[in-house]
């Protein structure tokens, strides 16, 4: 039964696509394109940073996993926070990557960007894949396109310190232009400061952006909340390397449940499974 879960999952996300940041780039115009959205026939999406929504867990699970999954649908949706919190540091959350986790709090202390933010937006950008390249050319742990590193001085766009400090100045720069208004910041980053002009400062109307800011927002939320301490699943070494082999970027308009769990060393990480 094992066998067969592990091999039908990665059937399925070998034959999906790779979500791809900044979609101004993904429309064929930088960061102040005016985006079109993704055609697509799929449920009506709820507004951005809705109300709590609960999911069942569906499909066969393996023994070890089933009931980590479970315990995942049971608070993996919180009510997102609209407002950044002030942090230099990634709260007792961590990549997996003890270098990684450094990089991100380091470049979120001198940028005014809290750790957390940015650990969001990179889980839902690139899982945590230094490698991730979106089928829109999107690169690096924070999915930036070629035309946005170089904007914000990134020469080697795979260089872990270099792709992090890059989209933390970018997110940066889109809270300063939006006000500090996080729900903008995070519909720039994915559609460019151009779209959400067009849309008199507001998230703009493409579902794929709206599902961004909501889903970014919910993991937000998850990491800051004092529940989720109590909530999140333990897992074993051997749980959480099944989950890393399985786990991928999101694609534009679906993706996995997400959660939080417990590593070995008391640390926390998100996943999506």
């Amino acid at each position: 039964m094992k066998i067969f879960f592990l091999l039908t999952s990665l059937a399925f996300f070998l034959s999906g696509a790779t979500a791809s940041a900044q979609t101004s780039s993904r429309h064929g115009l930088d960061n102040f394109g005016l985006a079109r959205g993704v055609i697509i026939e799929t449920p009506p999406i709820p507004p951005a940073f809705a109300s709590n929504r609960q999911r069942e867990v569906g499909g066969t699970q393996s023994a070890s996993t089933d009931k980590i999954h479970t315990k995942l649908a049971l608070f993996s949706h919180a009510r997102p926070n609209l407002l950044m919190t002030a942090s230099q540091s990634l709260d007792g959350f961590t990549t997996g990557n003890s270098k990684i986790d450094g990089l991100i709090a380091a470049a979120g202390a001198r940028h005014g960007v809290d750790p957390v933010l940015l650990y969001a937006i990179m889980h839902r950008e690139s899982a945590f894949k230094q490698r991730a390249v979106s089928y829109k050319g999107a690169r690096g742990l924070m999915q930036l396109m070629p035309a946005t590193a170089a904007r914000f001085g990134v020469r080697d766009i795979f260089d872990p310190a270099q792709n992090i400090e890059g989209g933390t100045r970018y997110v940066r720069y889109l809270l300063n232009f939006f006000g500090g208004d996080v729900p903008l910041a995070l519909a720039g980053y994915n559609a460019g400061e151009g779209a959400v002009l067009k849309y008199g400062r507001r998230v703009p109307p493409y579902r794929e952006t709206q599902e961004y800011v909501r889903r970014i927002g919910e993991r937000y939320a998850l990491m800051r909340s004092p529940q989720t301490a109590f909530t999140a699943p333990s897992v074993t070494t051997a749980q959480m390397s099944v989950i890393e082999a399985t786990e991928t970027p999101s694609v534009t308009l679906y993706e996995r449940q997400v959660g939080a769990v417990r590593l070995p060393d008391g640390k926390f990480r998100l996943v999506s499974q």
